[in-house]
């Protein structure tokens, strides 16, 4: 574990993807920040990227119901969390606008992007990398050293959610998203507070 820093000043904080982790981001965000009062959720400014709909698979493993179905996910979070809905895919130019960035997206192409970005731009922006395929979650973060975070890379250029096909198709869902989620929150909350963060975190259930 690294030793602890200073607090940081967070002011605008993005989520890259609304799906099955970045749903339960922006609520748990909303939760811990309004209701719970662990961080001043005034003072952010949040975005969420997306530019999907929700459909049927959705409602397996994501925060959303049916009354949700065929509405853009950036837009429901945005109203439920008082966020702002960015209805596209996050990109790199947005990176330097924000303190800290949560990736909740199926994208490899999309991660090694911010991994990329943030070696080039140390200091810069904080951020939080949740994965999830089925069972088997990952967390990752800034302060994570260059190798480790190189060797769980891959060259995929597949956009994958966070159910295997098989699951999908036998309609078997995990509470993994959540759980992923939940680290993810943990990892900003001791970030906020001036505690290490350096560990990468992998669970295989």
């Amino acid at each position: 574990m690294g030793s602890s820093t200073d607090k940081p000043v967070i002011s605008r904080i993005a989520i890259a993807g609304a799906g099955g982790i970045g749903g339960f981001v922006a609520a748990g965000l909303y939760d811990y920040g309004v209701n719970r009062q662990q961080f001043e959720f005034s003072s952010m400014e949040i975005d969420v990227f997306d530019d999907d709909v929700v459909d049927v698979g959705n409602l397996l493993h994501q925060n959303f119901t049916e009354d949700d179905l065929g509405k853009m996910k950036a837009d429901l979070l945005a109203e439920r969390y008082a966020m702002n809905p960015i209805k596209r895919f996050m990109e790199v130019k947005d990176f330097p606008k924000y303190d800290l960035i949560f990736s909740c997206v199926d994208s490899m192409t999309f991660r090694k992007a911010l991994y990329q970005w943030g070696w080039e731009n140390p200091g810069k922006a904080y951020w939080i990398d949740g994965r999830c395929n089925s069972r088997n979650i990952g967390v990752y973060n800034s302060k994570v050293s260059r190798k480790q975070l190189e060797s769980d890379l891959t060259d995929s250029t597949e956009r994958r959610g966070c159910l295997r096909a098989i699951d999908k198709e036998k309609k078997v869902s995990h509470i993994t998203p959540q759980v992923v989620a939940s680290m993810m929150l943990q990892l900003f909350l001791n970030y906020l507070r001036g505690e290490p963060t350096t560990d990468k975190i992998l669970v295989y259930i």
